[in-house]
Parts: structure tokens; C-alpha cells; sequence
């Protein structure tokens, strides 16, 4: 009886060997990456808690200002003038942004 308890029992256990090995060898999950952020540009829209801004340095960016205090971009229309702070995360194109200041044009 303990030969026949003996065959059932090995192959578990180099199953659950097997699967331990793979496991341990796994490569570990990536750490997210995120660096701090602020640009100028024009409000190109708004629209809930996305605003598209083109930079003064050519680029249009994409802003997501859920964690924006609404009273930062509240009223915001096109061709505003902003200062924008936030960060940028691995393998995400957005701007998680932090802040939004308004910021004027002087005259030429």
C-alpha cells in the first residue's frame, strides 16, 4: 500500500516543485517610473477632465486633471494662456497633471 501511495504522492510533488521553479524565475514586475513636468502653452480644449494644450515648444500634450483642482481650469477657453505642472509616467503619453495656472500674454 505505501509503494502504490508512494507513485501517486512523487509526481505531485514534481509538479508543485516544477511550479515553485517557474515561479522564482519570473522576472520581476517592471517599477512604474514617473518624472515631475511644467511647460507653458495655449489651451487647445477642454472637455470634463481632459484638456489638450499646444506647447511653446511645438507639441500638442494631453492633460488629465483629475487630481487638477476644478477652480485651476474652470472657465479655461481656447487660446488661454497656461503654465501646466504635473507628471509623466512610463509608457503613458498623458500629462497626469497636479496644477494648471493661468498665466498672462504681455503685450509686444
Amino acid at each position: 500500500m505505501d509503494a502504490l501511495r508512494d507513485r501517486h504522492f512523487r509526481p505531485a510533488v514534481l509538479a508543485l516543485a516544477l511550479v515553485s521553479l517557474m515561479l522564482a524565475s519570473a522576472p520581476a514586475p517592471a517599477v512604474a517610473q514617473e518624472w515631475s513636468i511644467r511647460f507653458d502653452g495655449r489651451v487647445q480644449w477642454v472637455a470634463g477632465q481632459q484638456m489638450v494644450v499646444d506647447s511653446d515648444f511645438g507639441s500638442s500634450i494631453t492633460v488629465d486633471l483629475l487630481r487638477v483642482p476644478q477652480g485651476e481650469y474652470a472657465g479655461l477657453t481656447t487660446g488661454d494662456r497656461v503654465t501646466i505642472i504635473g507628471v509623466v509616467r512610463n509608457g503613458n503619453p498623458r500629462v497626469q497633471g497636479r496644477s494648471v495656472v493661468r498665466t498672462e500674454t504681455q503685450a509686444p
